[in-house]
């Protein structure tokens, strides 16, 4: 192992709009390439180990964040597009002093021309943050622990510090790259999820980030020509395919990447990117072929490697060499591409739309271009520090405020969003709500079985690998695969074949939500489901006698476990038809409430948020 320089950039504004200029110091002369003794519990290895070992970036602590939501302008306010801010209501905006960018920016289309936004309860505010940053609705206990705090900024600072957060960032980029064993190293994979959260917990900054992802094993082992390699590049950091001189141009400098694979002393034959030497230095110091691996369209950038006697001793073909010979000198060579993206704003603004997009499920960044310029400036105050955004978009009152409104507003920024939770946040809730019995998947093992099976190959570390992932191994040492059934058939757990994961209502989802709320619940009272003192107030016993009392507790018990409310007047009203159409009578407090489990567990409530 080597012991890697961490390096940044620096940025700034300059006075006539953004420029940035990358300096990156260089990484080391050595290599981590040692097999023998890899630990499973961290077999991550490539170009991610190199960067992002030093301190954070940043303290964590960003300026900004939630304002009190202000009142409207005194103005009449518009019914449709565009929206025009006159100098009052730039004055107006002016005046409010607002902190938070994302409220900067979108004043002159809301507040400013005299739109009101929607007020939020701190149970609506509290389930939205847990649902879109931790991955699964908040419990009781977080709700009046966690979102108790007067400022929202506190709230979003402490999930942002948790290891859910970067999980729910990690299962987000696994989607991104379609991470899957069979077609990459899963070292490689291990390697690209750790430092996607070293970018999440602050010690990489973004333009780093996309730098060593661009030409990251997982990226360029993926597809199979150059040409494919840089418009997956350009789609995933500039949110557009290159224009054909664009891919062209770029390919040139990802003609280093080739497909192959590898004798790994404990993985068996795994599939791995390697390098070759189309452009090399020749014995008097000039490129032998400088034009095959040179991009000009964003200035000169020339890429050669110069091959020693690693590849000649590795027993390769000619020509090529396995990217685990590589040094720091030369994971920092080929890393151009993404440097070269990181120069232009159009990457900028991708990074903030992404996060936008992720939390407000619309394109605010492009309907309100102020929020975007807003969020590229802060980001860049922030040293590049990605959670920066995440923090000001998460404390915005955009995003902050109730979704009731939709059909009333032509605006989508004047009314919170509405959003379907993922497979895993779905399951994952009712898990921690009632206790059910259910695994897990893990996201950087699509197939882990090939690990578990002997006639594959599979060993002690093999099996030791999948049993320090996520992955669930049961006491005959068979995969547990209860929860990526579920999630999968709902659209979870990926296994990234060609597409990823999808989000859908339909009647197959429905019927396939339905029977496991109803294998969790038993509403058949036919002796399954999870304990009846979960589902139960306290100190209740589950044979009390039925009354309209012990109904309407039971109700108040669950809907504060499951949606983290009381119930709405009209559901307590509602009790008592309820308790008086609980058959066969008589009826005990558990045979009405399993059945309401069910109702609840499947509600929308429980899928929108």
């Amino acid at each position: 192992m080597h012991e890697a320089s961490d390096f940044r950039s620096p940025r700034w504004l300059s006075s006539t709009g953004l420029a940035l200029t990358i300096a990156l110091a260089g990484f080391g002369s050595s290599a981590c390439v040692d097999v023998e003794g890899m630990d499973p519990a961290s077999p991550q290895r490539g170009p991610g180990e190199l960067v992002g070992n030093g301190a954070p970036i940043t303290d964590g602590n960003f300026p900004g964040g939630y304002d009190e939501p202000p009142a409207p302008n005194d103005a009449v306010p518009p019914t449709e597009a565009p929206i025009e801010c006159d100098v009052v209501c730039q004055d107006y905006c002016e005046s409010l002093a607002l902190t938070n960018p994302v409220n900067r920016g979108v004043c002159t289309n809301l507040w400013g021309v005299g739109l009101a936004t929607q007020p939020v309860d701190r149970r609506q505010a509290c389930r939205k943050l847990y649902a879109d940053m931790v991955g699964r609705y908040p419990t009781p206990a977080e709700l009046n622990g966690v979102c108790n705090n007067e400022d929202w900024s506190e709230t979003v600072k402490a999930l942002m510090a948790t290891d859910e957060f970067v999980l729910v960032q990690q299962r987000r980029w696994a989607d991104l790259m379609l991470y899957n064993n069979r077609i990459v190293n899963v070292e490689r994979i291990f390697d690209q999820d750790d430092l996607v959260r070293k970018a999440y917990q602050g010690y990489v900054p973004w333009d780093l980030f996309a730098a060593v992802t661009a030409s990251h094993p997982v990226l360029v082992r993926r597809y199979d020509t150059a040409g494919d390699r840089a418009e997956a590049a350009f789609r995933l950091f500039l949110h557009r395919p290159p224009y054909e001189s664009e891919r062209s141009d770029m390919a040139r400098l990802y003609a280093v990447w080739t497909n192959g694979y590898r004798e790994h002393s404990h993985l068996g034959t795994v599939p791995d990117a390697y390098v070759n030497y189309n452009c090399v230095l020749g014995s008097d110091g000039q490129d032998a072929d400088a034009g095959a691996c040179t991009s000009v369209l964003w200035g000169h950038n020339k890429l050669t490697l110069e091959p020693d006697d690693r590849r000649e001793n590795s027993g390769e073909q000619e020509g090529i060499m396995w990217s685990g010979y590589m040094t720091a000198d030369e994971w920092e060579a080929v890393q151009l591409p993404g440097r070269i993206m990181a120069q232009e704003t159009i990457f900028w603004e991708a990074a903030v739309d992404d996060v936008l997009m992720q939390y407000l499920g619309y394109d605010l960044g492009t309907e309100v271009q102020a929020v975007r310029h807003e969020l590229v400036t802060y980001l860049l105050e922030n040293e590049a520090d990605i959670r920066s955004v995440h923090y000001a978009v998460a404390t915005s009152i955009p995003y902050l405020q109730s979704s009731q409104g939709y059909d009333d507003s032509e605006f989508r920024w004047t009314f919170g969003p509405l959003k379907q939770i993922a497979p895993e946040g779905w399951l994952d809730s009712i898990k921690r709500t009632t206790g059910a019995d259910l695994a897990t998947c893990d996201h950087r093992i699509s197939h882990p079985e090939d690990y578990l099976d002997e006639d594959m190959g599979a060993n002690g570390w093999t099996f030791a690998l999948i049993n320090n992932s996520r992955w669930i191994i049961n006491e005959d040492r068979d995969l547990v695969t209860d929860y990526r059934g579920l999630a999968q058939t709902l659209g979870g757990c990926p296994t990234n074949e060609i597409g990823g994961r999808f989000t859908t209502v339909s009647i197959l989802n429905t019927a396939v939500q339905e029977a496991y709320v109803a294998e969790v619940c038993d509403p058949a009272l036919q002796g399954g489901g999870v304990s009846a003192s979960i589902l139960l107030p306290e100190g209740m016993d589950a044979s009390t006698a039925l009354t309209a009392d012990v109904a309407q507790e039971i109700v108040a018990r669950q809907t504060r476990l499951f949606y983290g409310r009381e119930p709405s007047e009209y559901e307590i009203a509602q009790v008592e038809g309820y308790a008086d159409q609980c058959t066969p009578k008589p009826c005990t407090a558990e045979s009405f409430a399993r059945p309401t489990c069910f109702a609840l567990l499947s509600s929308a409530e429980m899928l929108f948020y």
